[in-house]
């Protein structure tokens, strides 16, 4: 991982730890960077580990972001691939033009992606759109 990437994955973190604290949450975070999530959320006295997720579109045309499900890590010379799964997050958060996004952590995926049109053949039934899953939203049913 280069510098560059690694300073636009910690301003990622910093938004959403932001918009959670301005928005009343206690977040807590770990000291050292072991765990498999970024932040604790406590809602409602429930602690809820976050996995925060740096963005991009989805393609040229702007139909959505798209994000990884997984990590990767250099061992003994080795890139390691790790997909997140319900068992060590329950939410991956992500921030895209200033809206911020709370995805449950149902089953491990490669990548999530969130749309913001409708696919050009219709076949929308296994879509993920953005609205669906904006922060303010989704934390009203925890």
């Amino acid at each position: 991982m280069d510098a560059n990437t690694r300073i636009i994955g910690e301003l990622t973190e910093l938004k959403c730890q932001m918009f959670c604290i301005e928005h009343g949450y206690v977040v807590s975070k770990p000291i050292i960077d072991n765990a498999r999530y970024d932040m604790l959320l406590d809602i409602n006295n429930k602690i809820y580990r976050i996995q925060i997720k740096t963005a991009r579109w989805m393609s040229e045309e702007h139909e959505g972001i798209i994000f990884n499900g997984k990590s990767q890590h250099r061992i003994a010379e080795q890139n390691k691939i790790m997909k997140y799964t319900p068992e060590e997050i329950d939410f991956f958060m992500t921030v895209f033009e200033d809206k911020f996004y709370l995805i449950p952590c149902k089953k491990s995926k490669s990548e999530i992606r969130l749309r913001f049109k409708p696919t050009k053949n219709n076949q929308d039934s296994k879509c993920m759109f953005a609205k669906d899953y904006l922060f303010e939203e989704v934390i009203k049913q925890y």
